[in-house]
């Protein structure tokens, strides 16, 4: 399965679901969907998905989906 910043915050219960599991705001969830999952919050996600069991959210999937000109 190809992840995307929306597949991965679903595959996790969605926008509110993660939004109350990291203690940000629902808007700020939704704005990631659009925008990218930023780095800081990749460890919290892995925690996240850890818990659920879904082995598909990990580093290095997050890391896929970050900018090239984030990588640098």
């Amino acid at each position: 399965m190809s992840l995307t910043p929306d597949s991965t915050i679903d595959a996790l219960g969605g926008t509110r679901a993660v939004s109350v599991a990291l203690g940000v705001p629902l808007n700020t969830v939704s704005t990631w969907k659009a925008r990218g999952i930023p780095a800081h919050r990749w460890a919290s996600l892995v925690r996240l998905a850890a818990q659920k069991g879904v082995s598909e959210v990990t580093f290095e999937a997050l890391a896929a989906l970050a900018p090239a000109e984030a990588a640098e």
